[in-house]
């Protein structure tokens, strides 16, 4: 017998038969040859058939001789390669017998005759065994990963292709040479049941093979693929009796997986408290496998916490009523403890907001029961925080800082003042948002009569509400919000200022005032200049030195509603230049030079509804070019001169404009405000 892979073939001959392509990683190519010779030595080992365990043993080795030859060591010099066609020499058939003219008769070939038969019987069986899995099955593997499946194009150019060829063409040639050597009939049906035993022992160990990858599959929770190996099992072999054992383990692995996953879903709704959602899984769960053993354990589990939560809501809501009555918008201890303890019983959205809103009030600092001053308190304070002063007199100027309220305990006899060449009582500074001054009077105390007049309260580009104040005798303004500064006034009073009640100065200034008194000002009752706006609403302008309420070229419409202007030595409403004013349901009264006055273009101004009566020179008049939208319901009368001026011509002023603006409050010196 020839040896199977020859010392001269060589690395590169031995690879090319394996069906390796050019710049394949050696790994690569072999994985699929290592595979299949797991397969033969498994074929080899389970073999009964002698003739069969041969055939495979010399395939096993020609397949491992060639491997060992593509893996050698490629040499220096290159040696030359095989004929691209050529195969790998093996052991056949007809290197057992003569060539067909040779042959014996069949009465003198004896043994040989039947061991040839065998082979042709081995060949079957392997193509119908080997071939099979090759084909149809692939390669597997139970360690996780997916099935390695070979095409036929690569099967085509395989080594194990080329074997099962060269078998068929040697079952062809012993076949023919048996028929032109005339066989005996006792010898073709010996030949014949060895190949029918052949082919039934090959298709047992498929049938094996596949019950034993089945199990594995199974083993491995890979219930779909041990399903495809039952069902090829079945055409091998229907009614086999191994399969419905395994597809009833199938099953119940399959019930097993849909309960657990059931009993995830009760589990998480359970921790949720979604108890309507966990009692429709467990009856779920029920009717799927009403066996499942942990189905009384669940429902004592799910009953027992849907009643330990109504319980800790009861407590819960104990505790939410006893904080909400200590709910008096200050910051308190004891309401922050009860709310902790029933956020913890009751973690509802509900509770947690309470929770949210009360822990952010600020405390309450007393003046002077913790502080002797109140800059004492406002350095001591955060962010809500309130400093609560007591009746009494307070000499200080103040800067308020973000966040931070002062309230007074009465307006009438909580009093702050600084002297006038100091500053402002109480500056707002661009950094502070949400200041609130309440239940306070404010003044100064001296005069400054020069250019440089500091007003009592000063919003210089923050944020203020102020409540229920009085500001009087300020050197400058009264109020005076600025640089940007927002404003919301309401019950307050200013009076007797050296300049303007409440000035509104600046590109992005803005007040809104409600139910505010300012009287007996040496200059305006009201002003919005320098691009400044806001509202007026339900207040009262009296007495003042210039105007009412003056507004000279605003930035964004005005409104003025429900507002007493008079006895003013000037105009009761004066709006210069602007673009979109409403005054309505105002009171119009016994002012010196006039009622309502519109100049310089003012546009889109509607008036409603208004009462403007014995007003000295006119009551209503608009300049030449202004624009009125709307103009109904209004009573003008008993006014001196003209009732209502339409198209007015003024002449130009030689003098003083009696209607322009006073100058700005001075800028604080740093040290000042401090």
């Amino acid at each position: 017998m020839p040896d199977i892979a020859p010392p001269e073939l060589s690395v590169e001959a031995a690879r090319k038969q394996l069906g390796f392509e050019e710049g394949e990683r050696l790994e690569d190519g072999l994985s699929k040859w290592r595979k299949l010779e797991s397969r033969l030595v498994w074929m080899v080992e389970s073999a009964s058939n002698p003739l069969a365990k041969g055939s495979y043993e010399r395939d096993l080795a020609e397949l491992r001789d060639l491997m060992k030859a593509a893996t050698a060591e490629v040499p220096e010099e290159k040696p030359a390669e095989l004929p691209a066609k050529a195969l790998p020499k093996v052991v056949s058939v007809q290197q057992e017998i003569p060539a067909r003219q040779e042959i014996p008769a069949p009465e003198k070939a004896g043994g040989k005759g039947k061991g040839r038969f065998l082979t042709f019987a081995v060949v079957l069986g392997l193509l119908g065994g080997g071939g099979y899995y090759a084909y149809q099955q692939g390669l597997l593997e139970f360690d996780g990963g997916e099935r390695e499946v070979v095409d036929l194009e690569t099967l085509q150019s395989s080594f194990e292709v080329a074997i099962e060829k060269r078998r068929w063409d040697e079952a062809e040639d012993l076949i023919a040479l048996l028929e032109e050597g005339g066989a005996a009939k006792e010898v073709v049906d010996e030949a014949l049941a060895e190949i029918e035993n052949g082919r039934a022992e090959e298709k047992g160990q498929q049938i094996a093979f596949l019950i034993s990858n089945a199990q594995s599959a199974l083993e491995a929770g890979l219930l779909s693929e041990a399903e495809n190996f039952c069902q090829e099992v079945e055409k091998l072999q229907p009614g086999h009796p191994m399969v419905p054992a395994i597809r009833d383990t199938i099953r119940e692995s399959k019930l097993e997986v849909r309960s657990s996953l059931i009993v995830n879903s009760i589990e998480k709704a359970m921790e949720a408290e979604d108890w309507r959602t966990a009692k429709g899984q467990l009856e779920m769960l029920k009717q799927a496998n009403p066996e499942y053993p942990r189905i009384p354990f669940i429902a004592a589990t799910l009953k027992t916490a849907e009643e330990e939560m109504i319980i800790r809501k009861e407590k819960a809501a104990v505790l939410v009523a006893k904080a909400r009555a200590l709910d008096e918008g200050t910051y308190s201890a004891e309401a922050i403890v009860f709310l902790e303890e029933a956020v913890r019983l009751d973690p509802s959205e509900a509770n947690r907001e309470l929770y949210k809103r009360m822990a952010s009030y600020g405390k309450v600092v007393k003046v002077p029961g913790d502080h002797e001053t109140i800059s004492a308190a406002l350095k001591a304070a955060k962010k809500n925080d309130r400093v609560f002063v007591s009746k009494g007199v307070y000499r200080e100027s103040l800067v308020v800082p973000d966040g931070v309220q002062i309230v007074g305990e009465s307006r009438v006899d909580t009093i702050i003042e600084c002297p006038a060449d100091v500053g402002a009582v109480i500056t707002v500074p661009r950094d502070a948002r949400d200041v609130r001054v309440a239940s306070l009077t404010l003044r100064h105390s001296g005069l400054v009569n020069d250019d440089e007049r500091s007003p009592a309260v000063a919003v210089d580009g923050g944020t203020m509400e102020g409540e229920d104040l009085s500001v009087v005798r300020a050197s400058g303004h009264g109020i005076a919000v600025l640089n940007g500064g927002k404003a919301t006034l309401s019950l307050c009073k200013v009076s007797d200022s050296g300049w303007d009640g409440i000035s509104v100065t600046g590109e992005g200034s803005s007040a809104d005032l409600i139910k505010v008194t300012s009287e007996k000002n040496l200059h305006h009752g009201v002003d919005f200049w320098d691009g400044a706006s806001g509202s007026v609403s339900g207040s009262v302008l009296v007495g003042n030195g210039r105007n009412g309420l003056f507004a000279i070229e605003p930035m964004t419409a005005i409104s003025v509603k429900t507002t007493r202007s008079e006895k003013n030595r000037e105009v009761g409403i004066y709006f210069s230049g602007a673009n979109g004013v409403t005054v309505a349901d105002c009171q119009i009264h016994e002012n010196f030079l006039g009622g309502m006055l519109f100049d310089h273009g003012s546009k889109a101004v509607s008036i409603k509804g208004n009462k403007i009566t014995k007003n000295g020179e006119a009551g209503l008049v608009f300049e030449k070019g202004v624009e009125v939208l709307s103009e109904e319901e209004n009573q003008v009368e008993e006014n001196t001169g003209k009732q209502i001026w339409r198209d007015a011509v003024f002449p130009t002023s030689s003098g003083e404009d009696t209607v322009s603006p006073p100058p700005p409050p001075p800028p604080l010196k740093e040290e000042e405000a401090n």
